[in-house]
């Protein structure tokens, strides 16, 4: 998706958020919030809000000198998420509809984001009780569990850490049905998962984990590697975790899934759902129904 005048609005309210968390020095801040406003003039809005978004993480890191600003935060969400594993396993085992209930402990994950919320605005469980019993504002299962029928390799591009483990629920269930393929960043980027994250709630033991070749916020086409383009292009079924990974792939011309909540207006508008909505897309049933609307 491309970004919107309101994406630029938000590059400092993000830039300040992320100096905030990365030092408590109001000098240091200050500078963090300057440059991302001068940067705003020369911002393409042709491009996804994620990879706007970029200039705020990558000029956090260059003025604090903290490569991972967000990594106790990372390492806690992790922790949090362990400690409730089991009851949403519990959840999903005695459910009539295992990989439907998965899907929506999957989507309850979403909620942990602090590149759009702060700590203390996170509750979990309440979050699980909400999604498991409510339907996908956009629920398009009925096309995924059709697409896995024939899947025989899907790529899972997850979020953020702590989320893992809600999508970790979510891949045993896949795995029942095809191979899997999970999708870490290369690099620190906000709290999404990386290779240790992966590896610290037991993900590497379950499936392939790989990454996308850089400290992105989603997968911006434009900005991964060629080898990481072909990896998606190989993938029968792809799942894209979040709302980077909805700005920067829902273009991508695949079987594409795309589990998120809406955690901002802009993309609420896009998704066309109400602001904290959460919603099951498929990329090509979205352009089927598009297009039939169209006046012949």
């Amino acid at each position: 998706m491309k970004a919107t005048l309101d994406c630029l609005e938000c590059i400092s309210t993000q830039a300040l958020r992320a100096a905030r968390i990365a030092t408590s020095d109001e000098t240091l801040q200050r500078r963090v919030l300057d440059a991302c406003v001068s940067a705003v003039p020369g911002m393409d809005i042709e491009r996804s809000p994620a990879a706007l978004s970029l200039v705020v993480y990558e000029t956090v890191q260059q003025v604090s000198g903290i490569a991972d600003p967000y990594r106790e935060a990372k390492r806690a969400q992790n922790e949090m998420a362990l400690e409730i594993e089991d009851e949403m396993r519990t959840l999903v085992r005695e459910s009539d509809q295992p990989l439907i209930a998965a899907l929506h402990i999957s989507a309850a994950g979403n909620i942990i984001d602090l590149g759009t919320m702060h700590t203390h605005e996170i509750n979990v469980r309440e979050t699980i009780d909400e999604v498991m019993h409510r339907r996908f504002a956009i629920d398009h299962s009925a096309t995924f569990l059709e697409s896995l029928k024939g899947c025989k390799d899907l790529l899972f591009l997850l979020d953020n850490a702590g989320e893992i483990v809600f999508d970790k629920i979510l891949i045993e269930e896949l795995l029942k049905h095809t191979s899997v393929t999970a999708v870490v960043k290369a690099g620190p980027i906000i709290n999404d998962a990386m290779m240790e994250d992966a590896e610290k709630v037991g993900l590497t033991q379950l499936c392939e984990v790989i990454d996308n070749g850089g400290a992105f916020v989603g997968s911006p086409l434009d900005l991964v590697p060629e080898r990481f383009l072909e990896r998606m292009r190989r993938a029968d079924v792809i799942i894209g975790k979040g709302q980077g990974n909805y700005e920067t792939i829902d273009v991508f011309e695949g079987d594409v899934f795309l589990i998120l909540r809406a955690k901002c207006g802009v993309i609420a508008r896009h998704m066309g759902v109400d602001y904290g909505q959460v919603a099951m897309i498929s990329t090509r049933q979205r352009a089927r129904e598009e297009s039939a609307r169209q006046p012949v």
